[in-house]
């Protein structure tokens, strides 16, 4: 059977509950899709490109075993642009969030862009990726009233050596957004395909019912909204990897 990822745009509600956004206090030079970015020269000493890392904020994941039950996690993305005459490998098993009182998170989930899918993303002598990251929330931090700053910490292997860097982020309040173009949008470059990429340390993680494994629906959206959202129309499907492994499905 095939164990599917559902990618659904959320459209958040209208209403007078608040939004918020994730925007980065250093280095940000840059944008994202419209979203402030940090951007950092790789590597630092003799650039030979350069990572652009951008928060999405809040995103709903709802496993397909209960369709009722919803847990929230982090959004990062991250644009790898590699200039030089090597290749860079981007493993998303080694990235992490850091909470304020919530410690350190893996993603739970990944997606990238057409080319070596996650775990492991290669960006190619004079090319460019774009890596999706999903951490799953603790229970006591579902909310963004409750995550007031985190900290992204990442790393990329340039062939020459690691290249690791802490990425801080703060929460703003921002104007509501009732579901104009760039409230579903991602960029020409969202609508890939799968395989999408699963943490298998996170196939039982702790919700009623218990399994995240048989799939989960991620509903992506720029800002979060205290008071909810609403889904927005279509999905783009694919299948997940669990691990390291060649998991199946596809849209």
């Amino acid at each position: 059977m095939s164990r599917v990822l559902r990618i659904v745009p959320l459209l958040v509600a209208t209403g007078c509950a608040p939004q918020y956004a994730y925007v980065p206090t250093t280095n940000a030079t840059a944008t994202v899709q419209g979203r402030v970015a940090a951007e950092y020269p790789i590597p630092p000493s003799a650039p030979q490109g350069d990572v652009r890392i951008a928060s999405y904020g809040m995103t709903e994941v709802t496993p397909q075993s209960a369709p009722g039950e919803v847990l929230r996690a982090l959004h990062l993305r991250l644009v790898l642009a590699d200039n030089g005459a090597s290749p860079w490998t981007f493993d998303t098993r080694e990235q992490r969030i850091e909470l304020v009182g919530g410690g350190v998170v893996a993603p739970a989930f990944a997606s990238a862009n057409e080319g070596v899918p996650p775990p492991v993303v290669t960006v190619a002598r004079n090319g460019k990726r774009i890596v999706d990251l999903f951490f799953l929330l603790p229970a006591d931090l579902q909310h963004a009233e409750a995550i007031p700053e985190f900290d992204a910490l990442w790393r990329v292997d340039t062939g020459a050596g690691i290249v690791a860097e802490r990425t801080p982020f703060d929460r703003l309040a921002v104007e509501p957004d009732y579901g104009g173009y760039d409230a579903w949008d991602y960029g020409g470059e969202y609508y890939w395909g799968g395989p999408y990429w699963m943490n298998p340390d996170f196939a039982s993680f702790g919700y009623s019912g218990g399994y995240l494994g048989g799939g989960v629906s991620i509903n992506r959206s720029p800002h979060f909204s205290h008071g909810g959202g609403g889904r927005g129309g279509g999905f783009h499907g694919g299948g997940f990897r669990g691990g390291g492994g060649h998991g199946g499905g596809h849209r």
